[in-house]
């Protein structure tokens, strides 16, 4: 059972390890996004390939953390009786969770700001909407107007 237990130490912190290069995947992507959200014009289709991007590391985050929960409840009984003979094993493990908080704030941060500047450009496009769809109505009622109006002309040759 120790042995199988290692092997268990081992795979979380190799979990932990993937999670790390997935949350600097994700800070990676919310500068990408960050660029997108600060460019003039804003590209709608370039911030939608981030958000999908984004959406994929998160997925892989999800299955990470799943699996290590499942992990971490097959040896947790084990870890807690023997924490002496496991103390390299958990120390690592401890960094590695440091190292991830410290990343997710990161991420938290990056967060917030890309909301901010996505909240700024969609209440710009839909100023930019609205005022599209008031031009066109308005031109779609001079129309209407002007073609129920039966006039002569304006400049009618006098000559005779």
């Amino acid at each position: 059972m120790a042995a199988l237990n290692e092997n268990y130490i081992s795979m979380m912190a190799e979990s932990l390890k993937k999670k790390i290069e997935v949350l600097e995947a994700i800070v990676e992507l919310n500068g990408e996004q960050n660029e997108v959200l600060s460019k003039e014009p804003f590209d709608l289709d370039e911030f939608d390939a981030t958000v999908h991007k984004k959406a994929e590391q998160i997925d892989k985050l999800e299955l990470l953390d799943d699996g290590f929960a499942a992990l971490f409840a097959r040896v947790k009984a084990e870890l807690e009786g023997k924490r002496d003979e496991y103390a390299d094993e958990i120390k690592e493990m401890q960094q590695l969770i440091r190292n991830i908080t410290e990343l997710s704030a990161k991420v938290e941060t990056g967060e917030k700001r890309n909301k901010a500047l996505a909240d700024k450009q969609f209440s710009m496009l839909k100023k930019e909407v609205k005022e599209a769809k008031r031009s066109s109505q308005m031109a779609s009622k001079y129309y209407k107007s002007m073609s129920q109006v039966d006039f002569a002309p304006q400049f009618v040759d006098k000559k005779n």
